[in-house]
């Protein structure tokens, strides 16, 4: 830190220095930012330093993201980011607003009430669900209003283009096997790589959709306020527009990832369940865990920053390292979540609808659909055996060739979970059996195996089935099989460590594919749940 700045600080530590009564002064840092706090205001000062991803070496760059600081905040606060400050130095010392060119910038704000944050009431259990649902409100608003970025914010086709994980890897990398698990920060690493690879679609259709903005980039507990005349949101990022231009489900999921290391899990459910009921951005789900565990390696980044920062054997010292092995460690979770494979089981009677909701389970997850019906036919054609509807258990639909079909899905499906792919299996799954042969295939290959019963009424099963005798339909179940197929269905009996959901395919697809989606991806401790839905 130049000299000079030195000087201005230990100035501003002066309660005589403020052009204005001061109640309490107090002083704090960030690894980019000295704060003073005097009761009715705030000054902030920003290092003179380059760490790579922000650049504050020369007063006019200084001045330059004061001033982005004081216009990008005013979108989620009122009257809170008041102006950028001049310093001057004057042979009585340095002052706000002297004669003069100016040697430092300051960002004023007004100083907000510690009681109102939301951390803070949190512990007290002063945030009411309401609270929760004006906050995610006020996000949707937030994100609807500002700038669609389109492909700066996470895939840029530009050879050089390096996403911003990499630049996190990048990073810490140094700090790897000094102050973080090496082993765990290269699991890390490599599952991230691995699963933006794989699963790059699913990105891709972030961007398709507009689901990239110009957001807050530091959504964090601290940073939200709950105060009398309404929600304010501070600090957001001013110094790289890149780690700003991102998905919106990146910006919650560090929310999430906060609330969650502050013992708030709850809380951090209920704030992604309201922005997917007010927005219907089911396609955010299956990438939230990658999100928060690329979210918990910033603040790891930011803890191993602050370490270099600080006196070897401090307290505050000791306080970075302890954060920084937690963030990994939160990290590490994350990617154990979203690298395991997924084994969904859609079934149900005939008509009941699975194969309408299978469809659109694999359409978000963007994972493969291995249906029954088809591998029926497939499996038979090659030996010249295929034919049309018939009689209940007979041609194709013998016990025999029933059990057929089921061993070669179920093998099917153990050879995708084996190479880590998720996969859905789309059949009646009658007998038991058949449901604990596909609950052993998932314990084997260390999946989520998930079951999703539809159902439906008599009334709509015969209905749907009726349709069949006129549209084209790879299935040859017929209402006149309807009575057979229900007696020979065996009801679903829990099983430990599976996760059960009944469906009613009456209700609009869309609702019970939210509910079904949003258990898995918030409930992945995936107790034994039964849920009528």
């Amino acid at each position: 830190m130049a000299s000079y700045q030195l000087q201005i600080l230990k100035a501003m530590q002066q309660p005589e220095f403020y052009p204005h009564p001061v109640s309490r002064l107090h002083q704090c840092e960030t690894h980019i930012s000295t704060v003073f706090l005097t009761g009715s205001f705030v000054y902030k000062i920003k290092k003179p330093v380059n760490l790579g991803f922000l650049d504050f070496t020369t007063l006019e760059l200084r001045r330059h993201y004061c001033e982005r600081e004081v216009m990008l905040n005013r979108r989620l606060s009122r009257d809170v980011y008041l102006e950028v400050v001049p310093i001057t130095s004057q042979p009585s010392g340095y002052q706000f607003h002297g004669p003069g060119h100016p040697v430092e910038y300051a960002v004023k704000m007004r100083q907000l009430a510690e009681d109102d944050v939301m951390i803070e009431r949190l512990k007290r259990s002063a945030v009411a669900d309401d609270d929760i649902d004006d906050l995610a409100r006020r996000l949707v608003s937030f994100y609807r209003e500002t700038a669609t970025v389109g492909k700066n914010g996470i895939i840029d086709e530009r050879p050089d283009a390096v996403p911003p994980w990499q630049e996190n890897f990048d990073v810490l990398r140094p700090f790897a096997g000094r102050y973080l698990d090496r082993t765990a920060f290269e699991t890390i690493e490599t599952a991230t790589h691995r699963f933006f690879k794989s699963r790059r679609p699913l990105f891709e259709r972030r961007i398709e959709s507009g689901k990239i903005k110009d957001c807050h980039g530091d959504l964090r507990s601290d940073h939200i306020y709950f105060t009398q005349e309404g929600i304010q949101i501070i600090d957001c990022i001013e110094f790289n527009d890149r780690f700003r231009f991102q998905d919106i489900i990146s910006d919650l999921a560090f929310l999430a990832m906060d609330l969650e290391d502050q013992g708030f899990p709850e809380t951090a459910d209920t704030i992604i369940r309201r922005y997917v009921e007010h927005t219907d951005d089911l396609d955010a789900l299956p990438v939230l865990d990658f999100y928060r565990c690329y979210r918990a390696m910033v603040r790891c980044k930011v803890s191993c920053l602050r370490i270099e920062q600080l006196v070897p054997g401090s307290p505050a010292r000791e306080g970075s390292q302890t954060a920084a092995k937690k963030y990994l460690g939160m990290a590490h979770g994350y990617a154990a979540a979203f690298q395991r494979p997924a084994l969904w089981v859609v079934f149900g009677l005939p008509a009941s609808g699975k194969s309408t909701f299978a469809a659109e389970l694999g359409e978000i997850f963007d994972i493969e659909i291995l249906r029954s019906d088809v591998i029926r036919k497939q499996l038979f054609h090659a030996n010249g055996r295929l034919e049309g509807p018939t009689a209940f258990g007979k041609g194709l639909y013998t016990p025999d060739a029933t059990t057929a079909t089921y061993d070669r899905m179920l093998s099917m499906a153990h050879e995708r979970l084996d190479c880590q792919e998720s996969v859905i299996l789309d059949a009646t799954f009658a007998k038991a059996a058949w449901r604990t042969a596909a609950c052993d295939i998932g314990r084997r290959s260390q999946a989520n195996t998930i079951f999703i019963e539809c159902r439906a009424s008599d009334a709509t099963l015969a209905a749907r089935l009726r349709e069949r005798e006129t549209k084209p339909s790879v299935s040859d179940a017929r209402v006149s099989h309807m009575g057979e197929f229900k007696s020979s269905f065996q009801p679903y009996t829990p099983t430990e460590g599976v996760f059960h959901q009944i469906v009613d395919t009456e209700k609009p697809l869309r609702h019970a594919l939210r509910q079904t989606i949003l258990l898995h991806v918030l409930g992945s401790r995936f107790q034994s749940v039964s849920s009528a839905g």
